[in-house]
């Protein structure tokens, strides 16, 4: 039997492993050695829950109605395997989902345990290290044509994942100023801003301006402090476009990138094609597509996580993913209404991004683990409530 003393201890210590995977996933996206932390913080506290119920329940318990719905999408993802013609198994991606199930309840552990601010800091520090090893190893000759191309060779290979991790940064470094008044915080996230502009990619960037009008609804009252620090970064841009001229540059990527906009458009297109073959259950967990673009380039991803549900789970995956959406927004409105706008904005931020991003957000730890789950946690994720003093008590024993 395990003392109640050596179950802190072991939950300490699995705490700080979650801890550290946390801060090198983004760093270091899909390096297996980096999910050894991940593997040890899970192996510690399933040790405890062994031998702890009480410890598992008060684990889970205020996750149960989105945790619903959050397996029921993956157990069903799983079960698509036996009718997908690829090589994935029911136990591998069965696998995949608990890890996915362990990670969003890890979050929420972190929150209530050692605090947001502690949790936001992890987030920014990764995201801002991230940026500084992309600066330093990229090619500086292709620094303002390049779209951050080949830089840090851990980071996410495609730049619209990087540029949702620094968008992600952004917003816990505005958490961070909220929590802790350090508005400072600003200048660097003003530099992550920055890198999301050189990484040339529409999708993060239109997702963060378009979350951020939630903050309008919010915050009636704006400080002076609140002023200053946005034109201070304001100020801090500016002088990078000046400097640099990377205004036209970056404004004729654009122009380019909306007459090709077209090309997505095919591909969804040929999506939709595909799933009126199979509309209820879909092809299964490992469909991709296989076909040439109106361009001539071989295109296998939907680039869209919507529609790649369809593909893959048919209208039924649809619905259970719509089930897990309503379930985060659920949350991230009980956040908005507990002056926690910003996660709620990061959630939002997240359903905007995968609308023409990504391929599918079940698997192991990789950039959907950080810009699809980690933002549901968040949402997930209430305040620590500080222990109540019992008033009646205290009058008593005066």
């Amino acid at each position: 039997m395990i003392s109640e003393h050596n179950r802190k201890r072991i939950v300490t210590v699995a705490s700080c492993s979650f801890m550290i995977f946390l801060f090198l996933m983004p760093l270091f996206t899909s390096q297996g050695k980096v999910n050894n932390f991940f593997y040890l913080s899970l192996i510690l506290m399933a040790v405890v829950f062994l031998v702890d119920r009480q410890r598992l329940q008060n684990f889970i318990q205020d996750a149960k109605t989105p945790l619903l719905f959050i397996s029921t999408f993956l157990f069903y993802f799983s079960l698509s395997t036996f009718w997908s013609t690829g090589e994935g198994t029911f136990t591998s991606a069965l696998k995949h989902s608990f890890y996915i199930l362990f990670f969003i309840l890890m979050i929420n552990h972190v929150v209530k345990n050692y605090g947001i601010l502690r949790l936001h800091s992890l987030i920014f520090a990764a995201a801002f290290t991230l940026l500084l090893l992309t600066f330093i190893f990229v090619d500086k000759s292709t620094l303002l044509t390049g779209r951050l191309e080949n830089g840090f060779f851990g980071a996410p290979s495609n730049v619209i994942d990087l540029g949702g991790y620094f968008a992600v940064g952004i917003i816990s470094a505005f958490i961070i100023a909220r929590e802790s008044g350090r508005h400072w915080i600003y200048f660097p996230a003003s530099l992550l801003f920055i890198g999301l502009l050189l990484t040339q990619s529409r999708g993060p960037l239109l997702a963060l301006i378009v979350s951020s009008f939630l903050l309008f609804a919010k915050y009636k009252h704006i400080h002076l402090r609140h002023i200053l620090s946005t034109l201070g970064g304001l100020v801090i841009i500016g002088l990078f476009f000046y400097f640099t001229g990377y205004g036209s540059e970056y404004s004729q990527r654009l122009i380019d990138a909306y007459q090709q906009s077209y090309v997505r458009f095919g591909i969804w297109q040929h999506t939709l094609e595909l799933v009126e073959q199979r509309p209820w259950f879909g092809w299964g967990f490992d469909k991709t597509l296989s076909f040439r673009n109106s361009l001539g380039a071989v295109v296998t991803t939907t680039h869209s996580v919507y529609f790649s549900t369809l593909l893959k789970g048919g209208v039924v995956g649809l619905i259970l993913l719509a089930g897990v959406v309503s379930a985060g927004l659920g949350c991230a409105w009980r956040r908005f209404h507990e002056a926690m706008a910003l996660e709620a904005m990061l959630y939002l931020f997240s359903l905007m991004f995968f609308i023409t991003q990504g391929m599918f957000v079940i698997g192991s730890p990789s950039e959907a683990w950080m810009l699809f789950w980690l933002p549901l946690a968040v949402a997930m994720a209430s305040r620590r409530v500080a222990p109540q003093v019992n008033v009646r008590a205290a009058s008593f024993s005066d």
